[in-house]
């Protein structure tokens, strides 16, 4: 996300990120997983629901080329270790339902009850799997959210090393203006092919509060495969 969190533009009473460098030195911390398959399922979790959307998302394509997807856990090994850092004034999310991969939260936030957060989601991929059309469907999951407004597709990035694909913009939640930015990241390796996608979210107050830590996690992330 380091190219997506740089500028900031208030567009039409939306906040979209837009690509640009960024320069952050914020003190982190890293916490280092490793990972790897422990149950396979055929439903796609980059989607709420596959092919009901008006754009083309990783799901559909997962569905339609018939690739099995399975879900990756701390602790499983074999597969990539993935070091995400901890900027200063955040903290570690479990793995839950809504961070499969964990991720993590700001601390001090303006509504408690809706604070900053990363996430994360791996997932490994087995089948006719095109890495460039896992690029290619990546904005199709935002670019579905409700009152979604965004500087098009996004762009071309790396993190770690690896080929990844970032959008970022903002949509409505609740009658909230929210900002939001993904980033999916193609891990190839000897164990196959897998899928990090981070997922940053936050109210609209606090996107600086977002930027910040975006760009830590894309000058600090590490990936092993």
């Amino acid at each position: 996300m380091k190219d997506l969190t740089a500028v900031v533009a208030t567009v039409a009473l939306s906040l979209t990120l837009v690509g640009c460098g960024a320069d952050n030195k914020s003190e982190t911390k890293t916490t280092t997983s490793t990972s790897t398959t422990t149950s396979t399922t055929a439903s796609p979790t980059t989607s709420t629901t596959a092919g009901a959307q008006a754009n083309y998302t990783i799901a559909d394509y997962i569905r339609d080329n018939h690739i099995q997807e399975t879900p990756v856990h701390h602790g499983d090994p074999g597969s990539p270790t993935i070091n995400l850092p901890v900027p200063n004034g955040w903290k570690l999310l479990p793995e839950s339902s809504n961070a499969p991969y964990g991720g993590i939260v700001f601390t001090q936030p303006s509504d408690p009850n809706d604070p900053p957060t990363i996430v994360a989601l791996v997932s490994k991929l087995t089948g006719d799997v095109d890495p460039a059309k896992i690029i290619q469907f990546a904005p199709g999951e935002l670019k579905n959210l409700p009152g979604y407004e965004g500087s098009g597709d996004g762009n071309a990035s790396t993190l770690g090393g690896f080929q990844a694909w970032q959008l970022g913009g903002s949509y409505t939640k609740n009658g909230k203006k929210r900002t939001v930015a993904q980033k999916t990241v193609v891990i190839t390796g000897p164990n196959g092919l897998y899928v990090l996608q981070l997922d940053a979210d936050a109210l609209d107050a606090e996107t600086g509060e977002l930027v910040d830590a975006t760009g830590v996690i894309d000058e600090q992330t590490t990936i092993t495969p």
